[in-house]
């Protein structure tokens, strides 16, 4: 049985992509923590904005790193420190072998990640028996909103408002703009959820 509040490592991969941010950052925010615990590493950080900065070259340094000192307000005791890869094995791609090695540290519940060696990470964290369960983002999400869906309402509700006050549009182009925007993230399933489960509905 997964306790009340999952204690969850974030792969740089979530933390790349602004919807995927979004969503789980406001969702821990808004639930007080209690849905679930977000954790990470200075490296799974250092990744994460490395790749911001070369997809969005022209982006002053302090958009980066306001992003960036959010996280460290909102989240002060997620980052993992002292761990080690040579307590894990090293996964198929070495550059990978952080991630691990810090979920590992962190003795979290869940290592999420939107990466295809999800079976490649189970393995090796199953190999030093480290009681972790690794979760593509879109099936995570699809959980916590099995889990909580009113909290999960609520902030689909939130993202319909902004995608009206960015476009000027109607509640439900707005909820099909915000639903997209998750489909091409990697969060299909969660996507659909939401458009078509009438726990979600919103007229």
């Amino acid at each position: 049985m997964l306790p009340v509040s999952l204690a969850v490592f974030v792969d740089a991969n979530i933390l790349f992509s602004r919807c995927l941010r979004d969503w789980l950052v406001m969702l821990a925010l808004d639930s007080q923590h209690t849905a679930f615990r977000l954790r990470w590493s200075e490296a799974v950080l250092a990744e994460a904005f490395y790749h911001l900065r070369r997809k969005y070259p022209d982006a002053p340094e302090q958009q980066i790193e306001r992003w960036r000192d959010r996280l460290d307000q909102n989240f002060p005791e997620a980052k993992v420190t002292s761990w080690n890869p040579n307590d894990v094995p090293r996964p198929q791609d070495p550059n990978d072998h952080h991630v691990l090695a810090a979920a590992y540290a962190g003795e979290v519940d869940i290592l999420i990640t939107s990466d295809s060696d999800i079976n490649d990470f189970q393995a090796c964290l199953d190999q030093v028996d480290a009681g972790i369960e690794v979760h593509h983002v879109d099936d995570f999400l699809c959980m916590i909103a099995d889990r909580h869906p009113h909290l999960v309402r609520l902030r689909y509700l939130s993202q319909i408002a902004y995608w009206q006050r960015r476009a000027g549009s109607t509640v439900e182009a707005a909820a099909d703009s915000s639903n997209e925007a998750l489909d091409r993230a990697g969060a299909k399933r969660f996507a659909f959820l939401l458009g078509t489960d009438g726990r979600f509905r919103i007229w």
